[in-house]
């Protein structure tokens, strides 16, 4: 079985260098051996998940789709967003609500889930904010579309903590990197200096799982406690730690180790990228909103 864990950079390997020799003229096998190993490793962890994990009961699958809203944000990816799609099914059978600023945002994704089109490139702030609007139940699911759900996924295990614990509000999954079979933890570090103490000091176990200041965009939460905090539509593209340091203080998150999903980047799509790169003007108002001049 595999490990997962923390991975240190050694400084050995650039990490953008490699990408863009990836990226440019003479790529193409580069591309295709991550792709390939992409395809292998994501059917393998499938096969052994479903091994390990089996499957959820109908009574089981039949509450969470009852008390859980699933928020998904895209942008330019249809094959992406079907995929992910396609492997939550596998899991939950519950609402799914897509926020979606592509040219052409999606439609006919299937039962059950509700497309949310948004003006072009309006950004990911904006399309979680309208997707968290829409959901009506006392949980919320919060995921990106380049995730692949296995039976890893405990949705139900998360549910049952939520349930036990009413002094957290966040459960996250742990979101391994495929090819690299990589997760990252997050220190203290992960958020921006003048973050509010937290309620719970981080590193404190709460029934075996420990509090973290900053968690994947892959987490089961409690609507109203996601509500109080929001993300700020300022922000097109860089929302993630904004959102974790403005919540220091207010939401009490954990992370579960041993619920995962897989991670399946598209880091060569020029058209997608030259969007999601675009981060200048986010940059900006993140130095201006945390070095206490907010507006």
């Amino acid at each position: 079985m595999m490990s997962v864990g923390r991975v240190e950079g050694t400084g050995l390997v650039d990490t953008q260098q490699v990408k863009r020799v990836m990226r440019g003229r003479f790529g193409g096998p580069l591309r295709l051996a991550y792709r390939g190993a992409e395809r292998s490793q994501v059917a393998l962890v499938r096969q052994v998940d479903r091994a390990q994990f089996g499957r959820l009961t109908s009574d089981e699958r039949a509450e969470v789709a009852r008390r859980v809203t699933m928020t998904v944000k895209t942008f330019e990816r249809p094959d992406v967003l079907r995929r992910c799609l396609a492997s939550v099914r596998t899991v939950f059978d519950g609402r799914i609500v897509v926020a979606d600023d592509s040219r052409v945002p999606a439609k006919d994704l299937g039962p059950g889930i509700d497309v949310i089109a948004m003006p072009f490139n309006s950004g990911v702030s904006v399309g979680r904010n309208a997707a968290l609007d829409a959901v009506e139940t006392e949980y919320v699911f919060v995921t990106d579309d380049d995730v692949v759900f296995t039976p890893a996924s405990d949705i139900v295990a998360a549910l049952n903590f939520l349930d036990d614990h009413h002094d957290v509000d966040l459960v996250a999954l742990t979101r391994v990197d495929l090819p690299r079979w990589r997760a990252v933890a997050a220190g203290a570090d992960a958020l921006f200096a003048g973050a509010a103490d937290p309620k719970v000091p981080f590193g404190t176990l709460i029934d075996g799982l420990p509090v973290v200041p900053k968690t994947p965009q892959l987490y089961l939460a409690r609507t109203p406690s996601i509500q109080a905090v929001r993300w700020d539509e300022r922000l097109r593209m860089v929302d993630h730690r904004d959102f974790f340091s403005r919540a220091s203080g207010t939401l009490v998150s954990v992370q579960a180790q041993t619920i995962r999903a897989y991670h399946m980047r598209t880091p060569f799509d020029p058209f997608y990228n030259a969007y999601r790169e675009d981060v200048a003007a986010d940059l900006n108002t993140l130095a201006r909103i945390w070095s206490g001049q907010r507006t």
